[in-house]
């Protein structure tokens, strides 16, 4: 077990000869076979030899015991959203079009981009959580695989009631690559939502129903001043930003959003007046909905006041200006009537069916994409 101390960063090593009597005799390798059309261009560094129902296990258990070590809400928060990040990172640089380097899940973010802020100084340092559980306990897997088996332990212990167990469609087999330089620029811009399309769409081959339900994994964590330059949350709260569920669309739809930082580069949404617990919506979230091309200046909620009678949009002018929605016609109809299924029902209910069945379905695709050659989880290693 990672022994999660604060004075001891880099830990503890794990005996080589233990760590593979541990693991059912997981083997390791430097290169694997690579696939004959879609790891083409590619340079892979390390791939799995075996990924066993014990190793899986294992990963979820070692997840479950660092979040119980941290013990404030904010940090826990952004652990482990900061994990769920790391794998769509990997995921979504994943180009369908580009036969020579499709990128996608390889176990490569490019560190040096804007865009991956926080990952490499927070998620994946080497003193980080869950760097140091890669290197001391299950560094005979590709970080591809490692990186997806965690965000599934986070999604699903998360979850409510622990419903979204994504075990089932879970593979490994992906081979980790060496470099990713311009993987940042396929990610999509914060501010930019034709970059939704574009990257979910065009690139990743995905559906609008698969693009919302992913983006809808914004209820867990937050953001940071510090990194992306986006601060607060999704959700109401901390707390709420460690609930993988539905909360991100009610947010999205029944609340009064308001642009934050017009004609900064750090341009967002946010709602309410709790300078203390501040909240936050990114132009890629409220395009979902709300048709925001030509004019951001405009509030989401018009007609929602406070008790003494003021507007929720904090703003005169804003007030009077109501984001439009988009029509049927509207080539984004069909994000907005996702956004609409994913809700289950009124506000507040504990339908998070729709969502559920939808992410799942959306993160196999996003998680497999350019991979032909993936194996289901093995009984055990023993003969591998």
């Amino acid at each position: 077990m990672l022994k999660a101390r604060r004075k001891h960063k880099q830990g503890r090593k794990i005996n080589k000869n233990n760590k593979r009597k541990k693991r059912g005799k997981d083997k390791t390798s430097k290169r694997g076979k690579r696939g004959k059309n879609k790891t083409k261009g590619r340079n892979p560094s390390i791939t799995t030899r075996c990924f066993s129902n014990s190793t899986y296990e294992s990963i979820d258990d070692d997840i479950a015991k660092l979040k119980k070590f941290i013990r404030d809400d904010v940090t826990r928060s952004h652990f482990l959203g900061g994990i769920v990040r790391l794998a769509a990172h990997d995921f979504m640089d994943y180009d369908r079009r580009d036969r020579s380097n499709p990128m996608g899940p390889d176990g490569c973010f490019d560190e040096l981009q804007p865009m991956n802020k926080g990952l490499p100084e927070s998620v994946w340092c080497k003193s980080c959580l869950l760097r140091r559980l890669y290197d001391e306990r299950y560094n005979f897997l590709s970080r591809a695989d490692f990186w997806i088996a965690s965000a599934n332990a986070v999604i699903r212990q998360s979850s409510e009631k622990n419903a979204l167990n994504l075990r089932d469609t879970f593979r490994w087999g992906r081979k980790d690559n060496s470099s990713c330089r311009g993987s940042a620029d396929r990610l999509p811009d914060s501010k930019s939502c034709k970059d939704v399309e574009s990257t979910f769409l065009t690139r990743m081959g995905l559906e609008w129903k698969d693009a919302v339900a992913l983006l809808g994994a914004h209820s867990l964590g937050r953001g940071s001043a510090d990194f992306s330059g986006h601060e607060g949350t999704w959700v109401d709260n901390a707390h709420d930003a460690q609930m993988f569920d539905k909360q991100y669309y009610e947010e999205l739809v029944f609340n009064a959003w308001r642009p934050r930082n017009v004609g900064q580069e750090n341009q967002d949404w946010t709602t309410g007046n709790n300078m203390k617990n501040q909240r936050m919506m990114l132009n890629t979230d409220i395009c979902l909905v709300f048709n925001i091309d030509n004019n951001i200046l405009c509030c989401t909620k018009t007609d929602d006041v406070f008790q003494n009678g003021q507007s929720k949009c904090m703003d005169v002018n804003l007030a009077r200006e109501q984001c439009p929605l988009y029509s049927k016609q509207d080539r984004r109809w069909a994000a907005t009537e996702a956004v609409v299924e994913y809700i289950g029902g009124s506000r507040g209910s504990k339908n998070n069916e729709p969502f559920y069945n939808a992410f799942s379905a959306a993160w196999a695709k996003a998680t497999t994409n350019g991979w032909d050659d993936l194996k289901e989880l093995s009984e055990d290693c023993e003969s591998t």
